[in-house]
């Protein structure tokens, strides 16, 4: 939970700046380690954030981003990602995806028409048959905005 209220704050607080990041994926929050070998998660990589009239050009891969939703940058695009970003977190792969990375760049592509496919009719995974999921609600909150 700690993991996903730090990726929660981060993108409040850049919301609060008036920056969207818009490429939200596990790729971009880093662990930092601290001496007491204790963790924090920080948001990294704003090369496609937007801020006023900057526009880094960018959206969120497949799974992080809501496919029934104009193509463009705004709030929303951060608050769906992060439910994709706690989901991840919390069952340690991406949504519909086994844990590991693409064994290729077909099956990477076979998962991005998945995902498209099932995002885009609104079948998010079904997070409630996940025994003692926490934060199951808050995931799905997100997703369906």
């Amino acid at each position: 939970m700690k993991r996903c209220s730090q990726a929660a704050e981060a993108i409040q607080y850049i919301h609060q700046k008036g920056v969207i990041h818009s490429d939200l994926r596990p790729d971009n929050y880093l662990l930092d380690t601290h001496s007491d070998h204790s963790l924090d998660l920080l948001l990294c990589d704003f090369g496609g954030s937007t801020n006023g009239v900057i526009n880094g050009g960018r959206l969120p891969d497949p799974g992080f981003f809501n496919l029934c939703k104009p193509w463009v940058s705004t709030d929303a695009t951060d608050i769906f990602s992060l439910g994709s970003i706690f989901y991840t977190i919390m069952t340690g792969h991406w949504p519909y995806r086994s844990p590991g990375p693409f064994q290729s760049v077909e099956k990477m592509r076979d998962y991005e028409d998945l995902i498209g496919r099932l995002f885009t009719s609104k079948q998010y995974p079904l997070i409630d048959e996940i025994d003692d999921l926490i934060g199951d609600k808050i995931i799905q909150g997100r997703w369906r905005e």
